[in-house]
């Protein structure tokens, strides 16, 4: 049986490169989903909310980071990775919130 077609295989139970590198791409498509998912809410957030200004939130980016180190403790995740990658994702995500905020807007403003 290829690699490719073992599913959900532990760390400690891939033999070689070829069957981590296939369970490393199996995870990085289920974080592409889920992240497009968060990227839908994050647009819809866009159509919510009525100011520009209330797009970036240093209360709630605060929040997220707390949880995000919270929960990379306990599912033993570096939390020095998750800081950082949650950092650049809610900065990338406030961009597309506010393009698409201004998107929203300029169509608002032609009606």
């Amino acid at each position: 049986m290829a690699a490719q077609d073992q599913k959900n295989k532990s760390p400690d139970q891939c033999l070689d490169m070829t069957d981590l590198r296939a369970e490393i791409d199996r995870l990085d498509r289920s974080l592409v989903a889920l992240l497009s998912e968060r990227q839908g809410y994050i647009e819809r957030a866009a159509e919510i909310k009525g100011r520009r200004s209330e797009i970036r939130d240093e209360a709630r980016i605060a929040d997220v980071l707390a949880k995000i180190t919270a929960a990379a403790q306990e599912a033993g995740l570096s939390v020095h990775i998750a800081r950082a990658v949650w950092r650049t994702l809610m900065e990338h995500s406030i961009a597309l919130e506010m393009e698409r905020f201004d998107e929203i807007q300029a169509v608002q403003r032609l009606r």
